[in-house]
């Protein structure tokens, strides 16, 4: 008897990556990616969607155990209904789950993406054996995902786990989710560079500024680009101006991990996103404030680590949730 094959489906502004998968191999067998063109409307990405999905299961789409979609939320997954996708127009109260197994017969999951970059550590990256794991997404913006004794924590209306907007500066400036002071709005890389071209309009970062247009020159764009990348550079670099932008950002990181900490508890705290890969510069001072302030015991019984799985967690992840709703997931 041939293995079970199931697909994960990765939706995102840009681009719709999709992956077939046999038994409980996080090992493609086939793969699509596609442009998502979420400017033509809700119904020509659904459509991008359908033909993602047909095209990775080939002629297995018959045998094909359930499939998988992250899409970014808040959306519930327990009735399959996206609430409201920011990078996706006329994504709102949309029943992803109801029309995608109108169109292709097989059992359909939606999940946070998320959650399900949680779910693809915990089962096949840099958190397998363990029970009590968090996930946080540093990235254009910050998201995460929690595991509870092996068990996504979903809240009543699937939208717990946005770890990106907890207060860390309540003081602070409203993010766009609402809140004031959000990790998110301080510490993500669109937050970054907001920071960095704030000081520039307002005269303190001629420094930076000559930093970026130096870089322009050798890269051969044609426009100047602010963005987290060049604040890092610049950072290496040793201009002051963008080392301070990079140690608030980490510090706030590591404010971020203490709450998270002290609330769960957790075994492992696993990092991803682009962000995190700025290394020690971002790392170091994020590490140094959960030395100084997180409470001893549960500060000892967490490991800190870097993400396995990259940018396929999340798409590894949507393919494991027919495994993980059907009990299958847990007992194999």
């Amino acid at each position: 008897m041939s293995a079970p094959q199931y697909i994960g489906v990765d939706v995102g502004g840009t681009s719709i990556r999709a992956a077939r998968f046999a038994g409980h191999s996080h090992v493609p067998v086939a793969k699509t990616k596609v442009p998502t063109q979420a400017a033509k409307g809700a119904e020509v990405v659904l459509q991008r969607l359908e033909a993602a999905i047909r095209q990775t299961a080939g002629h297995e789409l018959d045998n094909v155990a359930g499939v998988g979609i992250a899409a970014a939320g808040p959306l519930n997954p327990h009735t399959g209904v996206v609430l409201n996708a920011p990078n996706l127009p006329g994504w709102q109260n949309l029943p992803l789950k109801q029309l995608m197994e109108d169109r292709l017969h097989r059992p359909v999951f939606i999940g946070n993406d998320a959650n399900l970059a949680a779910l693809g550590e915990w089962k096949f990256g840099a958190a397998r054996d363990h029970q009590d794991v968090l996930y946080l997404t540093i990235s254009t913006g910050i998201g995460g995902g929690v595991i509870i004794d092996g068990k996504i924590v979903e809240g009543a209306k699937g939208t717990a786990g946005e770890l990106g907007h907890m207060t860390i500066d309540w003081r602070g400036e409203r993010c766009n989710c609402g809140n004031i002071g959000c990790l998110e709005y301080i510490a993500s890389g669109t937050g970054i560079a907001r920071a960095a071209n704030e000081a520039i309009r307002s005269a303190e970062g001629i420094e930076l500024l000559a930093f970026a247009r130096t870089l322009l020159e050798h890269s051969g764009e044609e426009e100047l680009q602010i963005d987290a990348q060049t604040v890092a550079l610049a950072a290496e670099a040793g201009v002051p101006l963008a080392r301070a932008i990079i140690q608030n950002a980490a510090e706030a990181i590591g404010a971020g991990l203490v709450n998270i900490i002290h609330c769960f508890n957790p075994e492992m705290i696993i990092l991803g996103g682009g962000v995190i890969q700025m290394g020690p510069m971002l790392m170091e001072p994020a590490l140094r404030v959960v030395q100084e302030r997180a409470m001893k015991v549960p500060r000892e019984s967490v490991r800190i680590v870097q993400a396995q799985l990259g940018a396929n967690a999340g798409l590894i992840g949507a393919g494991a949730l027919i495994y993980y709703y059907n009990d299958a997931y847990i007992s194999g």
